[in-house]
């Protein structure tokens, strides 16, 4: 992906944490141009860590943020793909037999 687009890691995780996983997957710093992370997020009254992706510098409509938590991107709801969290690997989301 990075041959085509800028990729950016915004994370509501502190950095040292995120930045541990970051570098294993990313050890060169070679895949992943940018990496933002809770000090970056705006925090609701009600404690959210929301991801307000104006302070990107980039035109809104080149921008999207893959995230399992909607609110993540309440600022700019158009720009947010939802996607299913992830906790177990492979065996999240079999389908189970009746």
């Amino acid at each position: 992906m990075k041959d085509r687009y800028e990729v950016m890691i915004f994370t509501a995780s502190h950095s040292c944490y995120a930045n541990e996983i970051l570098d294993y997957l990313d050890p060169e710093r070679e895949l992943i141009q940018h990496r933002l992370y809770r000090e970056h997020c705006f925090i609701s009254q009600e404690g959210y860590f929301v991801k307000d992706l104006r302070i990107l510098n980039r035109p809104m409509k080149d921008v999207i943020l893959i995230d399992n938590a909607a609110y993540s991107y309440a600022f700019q709801l158009d720009n947010g793909v939802p996607i299913l969290p992830y906790f177990k690997g492979k065996h999240d989301y079999e389908l189970k037999a009746l």
